[in-house]
């Protein structure tokens, strides 16, 4: 698309020395879910049609990033498709555009609609827990953008049970540029209930952005030490939000972030405390980001996909203020850095690392680094080698800090939550063959693969460190009328090379890793606080 547009241009400009193609006419072409044009029509594309309503045409306005008049630009007409596909919302979208005259051109901007109503029944297993139940989840009610999901699971894993869910938002509220999502889950353990309003990047030239969230949660979360489950009793509200101002447009941006938190946690039990409970912290963040997009498909599954490839790099400082009987306040400094690259035309890798640490006087506190590279190479336009591995370690950490080795980490084929420790360690290699095969809206496709891991604690010897495997294969089966990552089912058999044993089927949605990373603005928070306790 990008070659076809630049080609569209040349032939324009050779007009005069300051004459620039204009946009004449701007049309909007909103297509259901099922078009009579398409080899998927059918009865049953009927009526699913008349179960959902199309998209509103002013969804698709408030993301334009043009109007009539307006000059060509071959990079906003790229940026909107992309931004459009980003939604969620659609199966397909394509912008058009037709040489008129000399110094004229028609935009025509076609979306197609994914099926938005998704009611499904919900079915996970692997690693010794099953997780049985229902949701209804829409996510645009009325062809309004609208989200809402309810949802009732039944979980064996630590004898949860009955768990349930509701959740709302609205991308642009009242048409405007502010969100808000909120959401309620709930099990007889825990409640967790949080809000957010924000107002993002949303394209490349937008000039600010931010957002606030409140959490209160409370009840127990789970300690694993082998096969002992201890329960950790808690009450925890947070507020937090950040802005940031940005500089630059399109490919190449500077960002100046300000993040505030504050952090109201009881712990019953002294040993769970976590790093940054009972604090406030005002970090700031100096960011950049390049980033340039190749349309592709076949990776992670057969919608059309934005590559994207650069850079992003952020520098952060601050201050954590902590009560005096936790070893009082303390400067936060940390970096990140990420660049990605298609190094040949079949040949993409990714690479990330990050850093942190309180520094006090003579002293640093919560120090952590974490990693990751990603990469894959195509052998053929439906075949190729995707791999990814991942890196956390932790030290001068004297607060609870626990990382679970398993299916959902990335280590098929072992029991829930059997393995923990501060640090881990994960490789994943997949070779994934996009078939040919088709069932009405559903594409298939076949994967091998092979996963290793290891978790450890700060004062283990690393040679002392077990690297645990397995190996195995699977299918992958995608919904061809939607987009994004829920939807693909993954079906696994893995054998663990420890035990010597296939450990049954493992089923989940979406793919376990992309095979591409993603540059995007993140507000500036401490390495290493996110933990696995739930």
């Amino acid at each position: 698309m990008r070659h076809r547009l630049a080609v569209l241009l040349c032939c324009l400009l050779p007009m005069t020395a300051h004459a620039q193609p204009f946009i004449r006419s701007l049309t909007i072409e909103r297509l259901d879910v099922f078009d009579r044009r398409h080899s998927d029509w059918s009865l049953a594309g009927r009526v699913m049609n008349a179960l959902h309503v199309v998209t509103k045409e002013y969804i698709i306005e408030d993301e334009l990033l043009f109007d009539e008049g307006d000059e060509v630009d071959a990079d906003r007409l790229l940026e909107l498709e992309r931004n459009l596909r980003r939604t969620g919302l659609f199966s397909n979208v394509e912008v058009r555009s037709t040489v008129v005259s000399a110094d004229s051109v028609d935009v025509t901007v076609v979306t197609q609609d994914r099926f938005s109503l998704r009611p499904a029944v919900l079915f996970g297993l692997g690693g010794g827990i099953a997780n049985v139940g229902a949701k209804v989840d829409e996510v645009n009610l009325g062809g309004t953008a609208t989200y809402l999901l309810g949802s009732g699971l039944y979980r064996t894993e630590n004898d949860i049970g009955a768990e349930g869910m509701i959740a709302a938002g609205q991308r642009r509220l009242f048409r405007s540029e502010f969100g808000i999502y909120g959401s309620v889950l709930a099990n007889k353990f825990r409640t967790d209930q949080a809000l957010q309003v924000y107002k993002p990047f949303r394209t490349m030239a937008t000039p600010w952005a931010m957002a606030l969230t409140g959490v209160n949660a409370f009840g127990r979360d789970f300690r694993y030490d082998g096969d002992t489950l201890t329960l950790l009793p808690f009450t925890q509200r947070v507020l937090k939000g950040w802005g940031s101002y940005a500089q630059g447009i399109n490919e190449t941006r500077q960002f100046l972030t300000l993040a505030v938190d504050h952090n109201s946690t009881q712990r019953s039990i002294a040993t769970s405390r976590q790093a940054y409970d009972n604090t406030s912290r005002i970090l700031v963040g100096f960011s950049s980001i390049a980033q340039q997009f190749t349309r592709t498909a076949m990776l992670d599954g057969f919608e059309t996909e934005d590559v994207q490839t650069g850079g992003w790099g952020s520098a952060i400082i601050g201050r954590v203020f902590m009560p005096d009987s936790l070893g009082g306040s303390m400067w936060y400094i940390g970096a990140e850095g990420e660049q990605s690259a298609y190094v040949t035309p079949e040949f993409y890798v990714f690479g990330k690392v990050a850093g942190g640490s309180g520094i006090r006087p003579g002293r640093a506190r919560y120090t952590a680094v974490e990693s990751e590279l990603l990469g894959h190479y195509r052998l053929t336009p439906s075949l190729l080698v995707a791999s990814r591995f991942r890196q956390e370690t932790v030290w001068n950490w004297d607060a609870f800090h626990q990382l679970v080795l398993d299916n959902d980490a990335g280590l098929r084929g072992y029991q829930a939550n059997k393995l923990t420790g501060d640090n881990r360690i994960v490789m994943n290699t997949e070779v994934r063959w996009m078939t040919d095969w088709r069932l009405w809206i559903l594409g298939f496709s076949g994967v091998v693969f092979h996963d290793a891991g290891a978790v450890w604690n700060q004062g283990d010897n690393l040679t002392s460190v077990r690297l645990r495997h397995s190996l195995g294969g699977g299918i992958r089966i995608h919904n061809l009328k939607a987009s994004g990552e829920d939807t693909t089912f993954r079906f696994d058999v893995a054998y663990n090379m420890d035990e010597r044993r296939f450990t049954g089927l493992l089923f989940s949605v979406r793919q376990l890793f992309s095979a591409f990373g993603s540059h995007a603005f993140r507000a500036p928070s401490p390495t290493g606080a996110t933990i696995d306790n739930r």
